[in-house]
């Protein structure tokens, strides 16, 4: 299954993949060195932030903000993993962009009254997250 996964992600999610690889090149070696790779679960390669907040995932890296809602962000991270598994190379325009988009407008303090996760593609990255931990439990 996971030799899979990694042809998938080499391939239909190549564009996020990449993207990916040169975030976390940026991140480990610019931007925050004290970033950890704390796991690779599979063909994922998990690195947690310490230095940087917020979630990030961009083809099989998942990156996390060190928090104490850590876990949960870790979660909803990998639900954005399985759309990308979805919808391949369209992942970075139809969920990447829009996600970015509102992470700033939330952060800029607009629409402070509504929760992060009223945003579609948001709301779809908790809903897989949770049907993997169900499957999973």
């Amino acid at each position: 299954m996971n030799n899979r996964l990694i042809l998938l992600d080499w391939t239909w999610c190549l564009p996020q993949t990449l993207v990916g690889l040169g975030w976390y090149f940026l991140i480990t070696r610019l931007l925050d060195r004290r970033a950890q790779k704390v796991n690779q679960l599979g063909a994922l390669r998990v690195i947690r932030y310490q230095r940087l907040t917020g979630g990030v995932s961009l083809g099989p890296f998942l990156f996390y903000q060190h928090s104490s809602c850590g876990y949960e962000m870790l979660y909803h991270e990998y639900g954005h993993y399985r759309q990308s598994m979805l919808l391949g190379p369209l992942y970075l325009p139809l969920i990447g962009l829009p996600s970015i988009g509102w992470a700033v407008v939330k952060k800029a303090g607009f629409f402070q009254q509504t929760p992060y996760t009223a945003f579609p593609t948001e709301r779809w990255a908790d809903q897989l997250a949770e049907n993997c931990v169900r499957l999973e439990n």
